[in-house]
């Protein structure tokens, strides 16, 4: 008798377990292209703590709210233009009322095609003397902190705004070939945009950086949580200043076309835990959480 209630015992627990795990639900899509920024759900019907997510080099700890009946934790991942395509894994710790528990979701990168793009721009833009060197590697260092900070609260939400009305002239991931010299890959997109336009923060968030860089020009860093940071550059006049905390739609500056460019246009940047990826498909709707 009492070894059959062990047994009793024991078989309730194992049907529990599994409600217990599956009350937890990891929601992200199985494929990526080259270069794209993609969204992570992870959603519990019992309170969570903490919610550690990992995508190869990436990593974050995603913030927890309350949403109705259920606690969600909601972030931005993404790939670079120079992504191998592949298989990876995202990751997910997740701690609270629900235990310790660790899920994976296999996720593929698909291979996209980028064009090629040939500039013809003044020498001193491309073959920089040492003093022009140093003072570019002195700025680059400000931005990768920037970049590489990542805050712990999510301003942003599914919605990304256009910065500009215009179309673009210069697409993501272009394979860049400056006066017959090869480049990195174009890191964002440059909008159209007449002189003097104004240029609108895409989502709420905190003005990290301003000034005027070598090759950006006048410039403006918006951190919006967890790793997510826009970037306005060769603008005409900044507006803002930093620490300044500031909504969508917000007038950031305006177009011009200061640092290494070619004629007025906006460059806009959108980098997720340190990797520049395509801001359109945020912009233009195409990926949701």
């Amino acid at each position: 008798m009492q070894l059959f209630r062990a047994l009793l015992c024991l078989l309730s627990i194992l049907l529990i377990a599994p409600t217990a795990l599956a009350g937890v639900r990891l929601e992200c899509p199985d494929s990526v292209p080259q270069g794209e920024p993609f969204f992570v759900r992870v959603v519990s019907d019992e309170p969570v703590d903490a919610v550690h997510l990992s995508w190869g080099a990436m990593a974050v700890d995603a913030s927890v709210r309350k949403e109705g009946r259920v606690w969600v934790a909601l972030a931005m991942l993404g790939t670079g233009s120079m992504a191998k395509p592949g298989s990876g894994q995202v990751k997910i710790q997740v701690s609270g009322s629900v235990g310790a528990q660790d899920l994976t979701h296999a996720v593929a990168i698909t291979p996209r095609h980028f064009e090629e793009q040939r500039l013809n721009v003044a020498k001193k833009m491309v073959n920089l003397t040492k003093a022009q060197l140093d003072r570019h590697y002195r700025e680059q260092a400000q931005a990768m902190m920037v970049l590489g900070d990542v805050s712990p609260e999510r301003f942003w939400d599914a919605h990304f705004q256009r910065p500009v009305p215009g179309g673009l002239s210069s697409t993501y991931g272009l394979r860049r070939i400056f006066n017959g010299e090869p480049r990195k890959p174009h890191a964002g997109v440059d909008f159209r945009g007449a002189q003097g336009s104004p240029v609108k923060a895409v989502a709420p968030g905190e003005v990290r950086l301003t000034g005027d860089h070598y090759f950006s020009g006048n410039i403006v860093y918006i951190d919006h949580g967890l790793g997510v940071v826009s970037v306005y550059c060769h603008l005409s006049s900044i507006e803002v200043s930093e620490g300044q905390f500031v909504s969508a739609g917000q007038v950031l500056g305006k177009v011009g076309a200061t640092g290494r460019v070619t004629g007025p246009h906006l460059h806009f940047g959108l980098s997720v835990l340190g990797q520049y990826v395509d801001p359109m498909p945020l912009i233009e709707g195409r990926v949701s959480p």
